[in-house]
């Protein structure tokens, strides 16, 4: 993807904050991730001694900036409608050359990628373990640190995974070239090479922060702060007991250590930290360089300058957690948090990198041709001239699906009965007579077939429905066909035909949460736990394909033949007899809801993940 802005005017700082190696700015080539570049023009910060200097001035804050990167090479079809550039993972840390030039940034279930050459790219790690350091230890290499004691070397051929902590890893520091200091649980201090060297920590607290400078190193961990010389460990005195989360600084002037309660400390000179004021109790999840000045980050999207004692909040435009932060001193300073998201720290602003909303979709349909998604947290989405926006929603609960009424009205049903009539001006919450859980729906505004937890089934006109409950029967989860006739499965493998009479039973072969049903011109086709799909024809059901992730959700293909979709971003085709795997990328979200409108197939899910195939002719 390319961005046609303005180089950035300032560099970074990082998550890893450490003592960051000056070595010359290597032309990575910028390689597909699943078959996507994130194309940028941006520019980044530097590091140490502790001579007292004049401190950096701060600037008039400025209003922040949305410019997300573009995804490209697409391929096999589908493309991406929301988030921008396209969905990632929580990060929880970032590290930057010096120069700017080279980002590695690291997050959840293995996650990493690299900024080099104004592009993205994605860095094989070969676990799934969460990855909570990194930090560049060469030229083209960097180690990453994470759960379960992974130590991995990225930048080769192949990850290399080096041996010998059991413990959960927090943070990773460069020391020299190929070398590292890492920190961790339960007081865990380790020195990185070809192996790990342990360091005797004198204390059985966790360590969530590491910062090199020179020779000296600081760790900060629930309640301790750490001074790190060779072999040496010393515990410096804090003003607090609280939890620390992080500690970095620039090259030179003070180093800061951040934490829970709103906690800034500044280590001005010598030993002696003091409590910067910040008028906040929010946690502070990283701090970084930032072109000289420090950048703190926070769980509640805040980023806070530090010169000194002094403080000023920039505004970022993001309500959730950031969870790291680095710079240097001619480059952008890059943030990296929740939900993929990430921003640069401009000269005066923020810019983020990615745009649309990030929660959990469960249902799509449409209002006067614009695409609405629900889903966790009774979320509503609204397609605008700029893309997906969060609307104002009469719920709290989760929104589970969508009954589409006409072209200016749906109906959405979810957690503790709640059923939201959504219209283009707005949306307001209808009067149920239960508080079970509501999955799935059918029908029009006269008459409307709902089930949900415990065998619960609602009958009638939307504004005057009828509980009842199926003896004998967990949760259903879906329903496909009409009130007067239709399908549900549910726990168990339980499949129940419905009529405005009642209701028969249909013995399935198999015993595992069926979550999905639909009627299609080939048949009906239930999906469920374990990679089951089972095909429900009169009395008659039975399994027809099983084993891999769960899935969520079946439906009709662009191409008119049946697809199922579910974790780790599975989408199947059925396909001359045999399902095989659609070259789909959403980079391992979850696909909840398979949607068709009368252009497009859409897939949508975990992370705000939506992606759309147009049909094709004639189908």
């Amino acid at each position: 993807m390319s961005d046609e802005g303005d180089r950035a005017e300032l560099p970074r700082g990082g998550a890893a904050d450490g003592a960051k190696l000056m070595v010359a700015a290597i032309g990575l080539g910028a390689l597909a991730l699943g078959g996507w570049l994130l194309h940028d023009f941006l520019t980044g910060e530097a590091l140490l001694p502790e001579a007292e200097e004049a401190l950096p001035e701060l600037p008039e804050p400025g209003e922040p900036q949305e410019r997300p990167m573009v995804s490209t090479g697409e391929g096999y079809g589908w493309t991406w409608v929301n988030p921008q550039p396209r969905w990632m993972p929580t990060w929880y840390a970032v590290d930057s050359t010096d120069d700017g030039n080279r980002v590695a940034i690291v997050g959840h279930r293995g996650a990493a990628v690299r900024y080099a050459d104004s592009a993205i790219s994605l860095w094989t790690t070969n676990t799934e373990a969460d990855l909570r350091g990194v930090a560049w230890i060469g030229a083209s290499e960097a180690l990453a640190v994470g759960d379960d004691g992974t130590i991995l070397r990225l930048g080769g051929a192949a990850p290399r995974s080096i041996d010998g902590v059991e413990v959960t890893l927090r943070d990773v520091v460069a020391t020299a070239e190929g070398q590292a200091l890492a920190v961790g649980d339960d007081g865990t201090i380790v020195r990185i090479a070809d192996g790990v060297t342990p360091v005797a920590s004198g204390t059985d607290a966790d360590l969530l922060g590491v910062f090199g400078r020179g020779e000296d190193a600081f760790a900060v961990g629930d309640g301790v702060i750490l001074h790190i010389h060779g072999s040496e460990v010393t515990r410096e005195p804090s003003p607090v007991t609280s939890m620390l989360r992080a500690v970095g600084g620039c090259t030179h002037g003070g180093v800061y250590a951040v934490g829970d309660e709103g906690v800034i400390l500044w280590r001005r000179s010598g030993e002696r930290w003091q409590r910067v004021a910040t008028h906040t109790r929010e946690t502070f999840t990283g701090v970084g360089c930032d072109h000289g000045r420090v950048a703190a980050v926070a769980s509640d999207g805040r980023i806070v300058l530090l010169s000194g004692d002094r403080t000023l909040a920039l505004p970022s435009g993001f309500e959730h957690a950031w969870m790291g932060v680095d710079g240097g001193d001619e480059g952008s300073t890059w943030v990296v948090g929740a939900g993929g998201r990430l921003a640069t720290i401009e000269a005066d602003h923020v810019r983020t990198r990615t745009a649309g909303p990030a929660v959990p979709i469960r249902a799509l349909g449409a209002l006067g041709g614009a695409l609405v998604a629900v889903g966790e947290w009774g979320r509503i989405l609204r397609e605008t001239r700029t893309g997906l926006v969060e609307a104002e929603s009469p719920t709290e609960s989760g929104l589970a699906a969508i009954v589409q009424i006409d072209a200016s009205r749906m109906l959405a049903v979810g957690d503790f009965g709640a059923l939201v009539d959504i219209r283009h001006d707005g949306a307001r919450l209808l009067t149920t007579p239960t508080e079970v859980s509501l999955r799935d729906a059918v029908g029009d505004l006269d008459a409307l077939l709902v089930v949900g937890g415990s065998g619960t089934v609602l009958r009638g006109p939307a504004t005057n429905l009828v509980a009842t409950a199926i003896a004998d029967t967990s949760d259903l989860w879906a329903v496909a066909g009409a009130p007067t006739g239709a399908i549900a499965v549910g726990d168990g493998g339980v499949v129940i035909r419905l009529n405005q009479a009642g209701f028969s039973r249909v013995a399935c072969d198999t015993e595992v949460t069926l979550r999905d049903v639909a009627r299609l011109p080939g048949g009906t086709y239930a999906v469920g736990d374990e990679g089951t799909v089972v095909v429900i024809d009169g009395d008659a059901c039975s399994v027809v394909h099983h084993g891999g992730p769960t899935l969520h959700a079946v439906g009709l293909g662009p191409e008119g033949h049946p697809i199922v979709a579910g974790d780790d971003g599975v989408v199947l085709e059925l396909v001359d007899g045999a399902w095989t795997r659609v070259g789909v990328n959403v980079l391992g979200a979850s696909i909840r809801t398979i949607w068709r409108s009368d252009r497009n197939v859409y897939l949508a899910g975990t992370g705000g993940v939506i992606v759309r195939h147009i049909l094709v002719d004639g189908t």
